[in-house]
């Protein structure tokens, strides 16, 4: 099934004294680029989130969010260095400003700057046991939005290829007769300007005639669209990320477009090249969103 590589899903849980909020969201991205946001006490399983993320995606920019809260009162330690050096500063001031008083421990105790979070010794299992499932309940909305944006893109890409094979078509039937015609211009042009002549070389003006006819052929350009073409629909029913393999066949299939374009001297001809450029454009666009 084809996946796009935008989308969102979220989880949380809440158990006992914690309660966790897990966001999913990516985008395009032409590697896999996983970005943890997440509290500080979550680092010794941040390895183990960015794994979870690599085994369902191949491709995109993924952020996780982590909304990470204990209940209860949060253990607090006194940054006593802090403490001294605001006192000492105080102190100081005061002397310079003439200011009578003393420092006092109300005044200390009503200072938040003063004070930091104890740190605990969290367990990485304990910890991944309590996010890993809404992490993987977040993963799995996110890749059932990519899925569900994925299988609309495989229809829009269907539709681009079956564009393109009705150009291609349109051209495989008007080749013939504009070649015809070339071959035409090249004979009455050279008979132009041999008008006067005496021996006229008609094996010459017909060989330069067929080798005009040759350099405008594009018929190989034709062929290998036509096998692009098909290859890419088969990639499309791959149940696997396909994005790369389809980039490289829309390069190709517009690399023989513009060999067409260059070749040909028919008005309607390159109408027509320009109109196949165009819709293998609008495929190349449109598989930039695929995994």
């Amino acid at each position: 099934m084809l996946r796009s590589m935008t989308g969102y899903g979220g989880s949380e849980r809440a158990d006992g004294n914690r309660s966790v909020r897990v966001e999913a969201r990516s985008v395009n991205q032409r590697f896999l680029d996983v970005q943890v946001k997440a509290p500080r006490q979550l680092l010794p399983v941040e390895d183990r989130i960015r794994k979870a993320v690599e085994s369902r995606l191949a491709r995109g920019k993924v952020t996780i969010y982590i909304d990470w809260r204990e209940t209860g009162e949060a253990p607090v330690a006194l940054n006593a260095d802090a403490a001294r050096a605001l006192v000492r500063d105080l102190r100081e001031l005061g002397r310079e400003l003439s200011i009578e008083g003393d420092v006092d421990m109300a005044t200390l105790a009503a200072l938040p700057q003063l004070f930091e979070p104890r740190a605990e010794s969290s367990d990485a299992d304990e910890l991944w046991n309590h996010l890993e499932p809404p992490l993987s309940e977040a993963i799995a909305a996110l890749v059932a939005m990519r899925e569900t944006e994925g299988a609309e893109l495989e229809s829009e890409l269907a539709r681009r290829l079956d564009a393109i094979d009705s150009i291609v078509s349109t051209v495989e039937r008007k080749a013939p007769e504009a070649t015809l015609a070339l071959k035409e211009r090249v004979e009455a042009k050279m008979r132009e300007l041999l008008e006067g002549v005496a021996t006229v070389d008609e094996g010459r003006i017909a060989q330069e005639a067929a080798s005009a006819a040759e350099r405008a052929d594009f018929t190989e350009e034709l062929v290998r669209l036509r096998a692009h073409v098909s290859q890419a629909r088969e990639v499309l029913g791959r149940d696997e990320p396909t994005g790369k393999r389809l980039n490289f066949l829309a390069q190709e299939m517009h690399r023989e477009a513009n060999t067409m374009g260059s070749k040909t001297t028919d008005t309607d001809l390159s109408v027509s090249a320009v109109e196949l450029k165009e819709e293998i454009e609008k495929f190349r666009e449109q598989i930039q969103n695929v995994e």
